[in-house]
């Protein structure tokens, strides 16, 4: 077999309910991928409590990278019977590499989330003050990216079994005058979770978050 095909159905056999939290239970690791054709993405958690986790996120944009050490925060979650509400924030500081050039960079990040079996509501701001103001491909001013998702599951299906979610994003990006609208996929199965979207424009994503 394949060593990362195995690694993957490893990871499908352990640990509980796969999510997208930037703060899991206590002592969990979260590992998130998030990648298209504008930019990629890596977050990598540890949650010291179930109200705080720290973490490192890489963000690849316009041939500018960013290196930013971060601290999320789980400032209020609703437990329902059937459903479950967060909101979650993040701050950090680190660097941007442009062209072997280093500049300071900080992070704000604010997500709110809901689910049941049934539906799926997410929103995210992401703020960057930037620096740097070599790279004439990014704007010259701070980088804001925001982002709502809405999805609905098919069917029903128990946490041990596939899941499966239809979900329509729209996206507004730094100055871009237009909102950018992708349909994804989301498959899960205990503690792992990935999406593949395509745009109407000919764009693609493709997403993986796994909770260890």
């Amino acid at each position: 077999m394949n060593p990362g095909l195995a690694l993957i159905f490893i990871l499908i056999l352990c640990g509980t309910a796969a999510s997208a939290h930037p703060v899991s239970y206590e002592g969990a690791f979260g590992i998130m991928s998030y990648n298209s054709q504008r930019t990629n993405e890596a977050l990598l958690t540890y949650s010291l409590t179930s109200q705080f986790a720290v973490a490192t996120t890489y963000l690849r944009e316009a041939r500018s990278e960013f290196y930013i050490p971060r601290a999320d925060f789980l400032v209020k979650r609703w437990n329902n019977t059937d459903s479950q509400g967060n909101i979650y924030f993040s701050a950090g500081t680190g660097i941007e590499k442009f062209n072997s050039q280093i500049s300071g960079t900080q992070l704000g990040e604010l997500v709110i989330d809901w689910e049941s079996r049934k539906y799926y509501g997410y929103f995210e701001h992401v703020y960057l003050r930037r620096s740097n103001a070599l790279n004439l491909d990014l704007p010259l001013q701070d980088y804001n990216n925001t982002k709502l998702r809405l999805g609905l599951a098919p069917y029903l299906a128990d946490y041990n079994d596939l899941n499966i979610f239809m979900i329509a994003q729209f996206e507004k990006h730094n100055d871009d005058k237009q909102i950018q609208a992708m349909p994804f996929l989301r498959f899960f199965i205990k503690n792992v979770l990935w999406e593949v979207g395509a745009g109407f424009d000919g764009t693609f994503a493709f997403n993986l978050m796994i909770h260890l």
